[in-house]
């Protein structure tokens, strides 16, 4: 079975007569089996049926002689090929070099076998009344057309109806929308039509601007007859390159489908090829293993005028695939498609309202369509209008729908409501309804947080801005650098505000970005680089999280550790709210909260001044920050704020923080922990260093509570209902155990005997 590898259709029929083989327990595939499996080939059951031949009888005979045959010995898992069945394949195999082919097809099978006296599937063909002249004439009309319409509309017509819809048919039953707004690129694409050469329009855009729209707007102009003369009675056909590229398994197959479109569009005179998604062109139909592809194909009919062709394609596919190929370029006049003003596109979806009412049994109200358009040029940057727009009106009628509501109006409140879906922002901050939540994130945070209430309320009173809908909409939410010594509560107020707020927490420790290559890591690796074309991590790991999560707090941890060149290519998001990434892919960081905490200037600060030894310097940390960052980057800067050494006040309310915690854990076991203000003396004489902050106290907490406490509750099995006191005894942490008793008609709880543990 010679050369067989390149197709793939003799290889299925190969393939399913050797299965066939096995089912049946034959050591041996014969001639039959090749019939049976060549009949049951879609292709070639097709032209049987067409000839008006009984195609299942002829599939139940075979299959019942191949049933019948019991001296067909050999291996059945390794069935060979008989002598008869190698001699039809080297016919077949002669017939295809002398009709200069490069593959075998199924008819080549066909006429082999019916020229093989002494075999019963020759018989079973003559017994069904299978014309070979007529099977042939059949074949060759399918595989190797003439291309020659001229004289048979039918056979164009079917060509196009395979491989093309007729948008100015779609346009005249009513299925096409009007195109409103784009009067002025729908005059230029006539004007470019009418030329005598190079009459092709190639219209670049930004996805969801209406390239598409617009084609669809030229058919229904000519179906309602509004085009000037020499465009009247013309049709618009919308190519699609997928069912032509679908099915052809080897060369040729794709060239012959292509050349019969646009022979069929030239025959029928009068007719525009519309290519959506146009960039597929570059290397259609080449199959890897040749410079013939679609592009290359359609150049001759495109300069010379005999076929008009309306293309779009993106600015991106633009550059790789139009602009590398200056001979296919020439042959189109490019049309910017620009994105439609908020006004214009509040015009499309007034325009387009009573079709999306009429197919929903909604009503959309005019307050609907402004804050469509208006909230999402604002919240959605990385789409264009009026798609977005559209969307969301869409969206909110299909909410709707499928709770099985008609009739009822869409509001604002609905668009906001799928706003704050797509997006991932809390509704109260696109609708600027957010004043019980600020107090609330005000007071949790400083709940939590002590002896910072200053550096809570600048930065919360960047967080009220935003949540008032008064925010530049160009900038992030807020740019702040935390500053002052370790320990302080800088990180804590992130993960506070994380929490609190209900936003991402994005954390990056700055340390592991000390080196100046790090800087693939953020924003993707250079082209030419490992890393470049990663689909998950491409544009660097920043340009993901945000765009995976568009409402979030971007933590740079200790940023002073970080090589300055890091830090330097945030300034556009700290500028613009906006990060590009090295292959050019964008993340929308404005409604990002960017904080970055620093040690700058702490270590200098803690130094004592000469001759002073009381005293501490305080500005150290202000020159520190001129020192490391530029000032174009402090400029950007909403605010420094700066966290203070932690007072008496504060380190017992966070002693008194950490107890709580403790006893939230202990409440499952019906135990509370009550410590005196002896020990919260002890822990933050112990545990407390000014040059250390807060830390260190969890850390003696866990030594003189936290272990001890343990060891009671494992060895000393404290029943459910106890009351752990601890108190300073001998300069020791002595824990006592009271029982409690129920509570009183007086309502006073009563406290038993000191339990013996």
């Amino acid at each position: 079975m010679a050369n067989l590898q390149n197709n793939p259709e003799i290889e299925g029929i190969v393939a399913a007569s050797i299965e066939m083989a096995k089912q049946m327990g034959h050591g041996l595939v014969t001639i039959e089996h090749i019939a049976l499996a060549l009949v049951r080939f879609d292709g070639f059951a097709r032209m049987l049926i067409d000839q008006g031949i009984n195609h299942q009888l002829l599939v139940n005979e075979l299959t019942d002689y191949l049933n019948g045959q019991k001296n067909l010995n050999g291996d059945p898992e390794n069935p060979r090929k008989t002598h008869a069945l190698e001699r039809v394949f080297n016919r077949a195999f002669t017939q295809v070099l002398f009709s200069n082919r490069h593959y075998m097809q199924p008819i080549d099978l066909y006429l082999s076998i019916v020229t093989e006296p002494n075999s019963y599937a020759a018989y079973f063909f003559i017994k069904y009344g299978i014309d070979k002249n007529k099977l042939v004439a059949a074949h060759n009309k399918i595989h190797n057309r003439k291309n020659k319409f001229n004289n048979d509309d039918n056979q164009a017509d079917a060509i196009l109806r395979e491989y093309t819809t007729d948008l100015t048919a779609l346009a005249q039953d009513g299925e096409i929308d009007p195109v409103i707004g784009r009067e002025n690129e729908l005059l230029e694409i006539t004007q470019i039509l009418a030329r005598r050469t190079k009459s092709n329009v190639l219209m670049v855009g930004d996805p969801g601007v209406g390239k598409t729209a617009i084609a669809e707007g030229l058919a229904l102009m000519i179906a309602n007859a509004e085009v000037p003369e020499y465009l009247k009675g013309w049709r618009v056909y919308n190519l699609d390159i997928g069912s032509l590229v679908a099915g052809s398994k080897f060369r040729g197959e794709f060239e012959d489908r292509l050349r019969d479109v646009i022979n069929a569009l030239i025959a029928k005179g009068k007719c525009i090829m519309f290519i959506d998604e146009a960039h597929q062109m570059r290397g259609a139909g080449s199959g890897g293993h040749s410079d013939v592809d679609f592009a290359n194909m359609i150049k001759p009919a495109l300069s010379k005028g005999k076929l008009k062709v309306i293309a779009s394609t993106t600015w991106e596919e633009y550059s790789t695939s139009f602009e590398k190929d200056r001979a296919l370029m020439r042959r189109f006049n490019r049309l910017t498609i620009d994105e439609p003003s908020p006004d214009i596109a509040k015009d499309i979806l007034r325009g387009l309202q009573k079709y999306y009412e009429d197919f929903h049994n909604m009503t959309i109200i005019e307050e609907a369509i402004e804050a469509a358009v208006d909230l999402s040029v604002r919240y959605q940057s990385d789409r264009k209008l009026p798609d977005k727009a559209l969307d969301l009106i869409d969206s909110a009628c299909a909410r709707q729908r499928i709770k099985d509501k008609t009739g009822i109006m869409i509001s604002k409140s609905m668009i906001v409501e799928e706003l704050a879906k797509v997006t991932r922002l809390p509704i109260n901050q696109i609708s600027g309804d957010g004043k019980d939540m600020a107090i609330d994130i005000e007071s949790s945070i400083k709940g939590k947080l002590f002896g910072q209430d200053e550096a809570v309320d600048t930065v919360l009173e960047k967080v009220y801005v935003a949540k008032a809908g008064l925010k530049a909409i160009n900038k992030p939410m807020g740019v702040f650098l935390f500053l002052g010594p370790t320990g302080t509560g800088k990180t804590e107020m992130a993960k506070l505000l994380s929490e609190t707020m209900g936003m991402k927490l994005l954390r990056y420790d700055m340390s592991e970005y000390q080196e100046k290559h790090s800087l693939a890591r953020l924003i993707g690796a250079p082209p030419g680089y490992v890393g470049y074309d990663d689909g998950n991590l491409g544009g660097g790991l920043l340009i993901s999280d945000i765009n995976k999560h568009p409402n979030s707090i971007i933590l740079m941890d200790e940023v002073e550790k970080a090589h300055p060149d890091v830090m330097s290519v945030l300034l556009s998001l700290m500028d613009e709210g906006m990060i590009t990434g090295s292959n050019g892919k964008k993340a929308d960081a404005r409604n990002c909260l960017v904080i970055m905490t620093s040690n700058l200037g702490a270590a200098d600060n803690e130094r004592n001044a000469i001759g002073f030894g009381s005293l501490e310097r305080s500005d150290e940390d202000d020159k520190a920050v001129r020192d490391f960052f530029r000032p174009e980057f402090r400029n950007r800067m909403d605010g420094v704020v700066k966290f203070n050494k932690l007072d008496g006040l504060s380190l017992r309310k966070i002693v008194a923080k950490m107890i709580n915690d403790i006893n939230d854990l202990l409440s499952d076991k019906g135990i509370q922990l009550i410590i005196s203000e002896t020990v919260v003396d002890k822990i933050i004489k112990e545990g407390y260093d000014s040059k250390m902050g807060a830390r260190p106290l969890a850390r003696k907490i866990n030594e003189l509570i936290k272990v001890p406490l343990s060891r009671k509750i494992v060895f000393d099995k404290l029943p459910t209902g106890v009351i752990m006191r601890a108190d300073v005894i001998d300069e020791k942490i002595v824990f006592e155990a009271t029982n409690v008793s129920a509570v009183g008609e007086d309502g006073i709880i009563r406290i038993e005997d000191t339990l013996q543990v």
